[in-house]
């Protein structure tokens, strides 16, 4: 699982971690969004929530997330990526695990200061399509307005416009923060420093596995 405040680089890192491993990289966020895009009755009932920085309500995220896992190509392993965002989800979450097998194995907490979140989420572009994630200046596309993967045309997300962010950061540290604890406790957590480029945080992210 990857922790980590809005525009820590999640999204970029997860899917660069589950490509290393072979396994689907799951991100809520894009599960929501494929909701939204569709206009199915979960879509509509959480777009505004959404776009004003909110959170799904857990009962639904488990739900999604949870069919989502029982897709075949999941059974190996997966990267969770913005999921679970607060106590009582990891706590569902784990429980649907065992022993042997946890839902979670380990934990990789991006940490970051404030004033580089806020840089980051202003420049922060996604394709539609695949759910790369791309910035302006950190990690900009190939070509200026365009995915590298499928040549989809770039967007903004909502809840990436930066008069959203101060809010975002509220309920992340509100909701989600207290999960460091949670999975230190459990001897799960592995702090990594998500500043500098893409690569120099992937780095430290695998040597922050070696020790598994």
């Amino acid at each position: 699982m990857l922790l980590g405040p809005p525009g820590s680089g999640k999204g970029t890192q997860g899917q660069k971690l589950a490509d290393q491993l072979r396994v689907p990289r799951i991100a809520t966020g894009d599960i929501i969004r494929d909701h939204i895009a569709r206009r199915t009755t979960f879509g509509l009932k959480i777009e505004e929530r959404i776009a004003a920085g909110d959170f799904a309500p857990d009962e639904d995220i488990i739900h999604y997330v949870s069919l989502r896992l029982a897709e075949p190509d999941a059974a190996a392993g997966y990267v969770l990526d913005g999921f679970p965002r607060n106590l009582n989800q990891a706590r569902l979450f784990d429980a649907t695990g065992s022993e042997e097998t946890p839902a979670i194995d380990v934990v990789i907490s991006l940490e970051i200061d404030e004033a580089s979140l806020i840089e980051r989420t202003a420049g922060r572009l996604i394709c539609p399509k695949c759910g790369t994630v791309y910035q302006t200046h950190l990690q900009p596309p190939k070509r200026a307005g365009r995915c590298d993967r499928d040549e989809e045309m770039l967007v903004r997300r909502p809840e990436d416009d930066p008069g959203t962010m101060p809010h975002r950061l509220d309920v992340y540290h509100m909701s989600t923060l207290p999960l460091t604890q949670y999975y230190a406790q459990q001897g799960k957590l592995r702090p990594v420093d998500a500043s500098g480029s893409p690569a120099d945080v992937f780095h430290r992210i695998l040597f922050a596995l070696k020790d598994r």
